[in-house]
């Protein structure tokens, strides 16, 4: 998700137009005035306050003159990271996908104070992996009052050619040892990240993070059982970035453990 921020102290006028496959949720951190036109949709001289959203959906047109000082904050979403967070809330997949009806200048004091601490973070120890969980929150928080199912879709979508999924399994696995991004996964394809993303679930019937993680966790199944190496290097030398988040995600994909994996399978020599 990128974030972006508009901030001025005199008439400024900005347009946009949402080409993409996202969804941009703009959050007002300070009073204002602006005057809005959303596609053929004119609304002048709007009073802002802290707090009031505004989603801008797919393909719309937009352009807003700011006339009084203003600061506010540009969520660009996504419209794959919306699903993915659908399945995880929702437990399973929208097939017909999912959109964001626009509040139109509604007020929420919640996402205010999550915008207002994603704007504050830079300098935190772990503030990238702190704007992620925000991220999530808001996400999570958009999908629970403002989702909606997409209008049905007659196309469906291609699953990724073996020589493109064959490309992305030899690139997982000689880089199971570093951070990978979905950007990086749809590199060695040759692919957009959007859909990069479609195609390798249709492919494979699961996200490319889900399967670079389970891919992740059989390479330290395998050290977990031939060596005595430390638990803490082993989730390092497997890709994560701490011991804690390798054990939830071992234990969620065996059933147990890192340590007592090993005290199970562990085979002496």
């Amino acid at each position: 998700m990128v974030i972006s921020r508009w901030q001025g102290t005199s008439r400024n006028e900005h347009s946009f137009e949402v080409s993409g496959e996202y969804h941009i949720l703009a959050i007002a951190l300070q009073p204002s005035q602006l005057s809005l036109q959303l596609g053929p949709k004119l609304f002048p001289r709007q009073e802002i306050v802290p707090g009031m959203i505004q989603i801008t959906p797919p393909g719309l047109p937009a352009r807003a003159v700011y006339s009084q000082p203003y600061d506010t904050l540009h969520l660009h979403i996504p419209n794959m990271l919306l699903m993915e967070c659908f399945e995880w809330s929702h437990g399973k997949w929208p097939r017909d996908g999912v959109a964001l009806r626009d509040p139109l200048h509604a007020r929420d004091v919640l996402l205010q104070k999550l915008g207002t601490t994603l704007t504050s973070i830079d300098d935190l120890p772990n503030g990238r992996l702190f704007a992620d969980f925000l991220s999530l929150a808001i996400i999570t928080h958009l999908l629970g009052l403002y989702g909606e199912a997409s209008p049905s879709r007659t196309r469906r979508t291609i699953a990724l050619s073996k020589w493109r999924l064959k490309r992305v399994v030899e690139f997982i696995e000689t880089h199971l040892d570093t951070p990978v991004a979905l950007a990086d996964l749809a590199g060695s394809a040759g692919l957009s990240s959007m859909h990069f993303a479609a195609q390798f679930r249709a492919a494979t019937g699961i996200r490319p993070h889900e399967y670079l993680l389970r891919r992740r966790i059989a390479r330290a199944q395998t050290m977990l059982a031939t060596t005595d190496m430390p638990i803490v290097e082993l989730a390092l030398t497997v890709g994560f970035s701490s011991q804690a988040h390798f054990t939830v995600v071992f234990k969620r994909l065996s059933g147990l453990t890192p340590l007592r994996w090993r005290r199970v399978h562990f085979v002496r020599s």
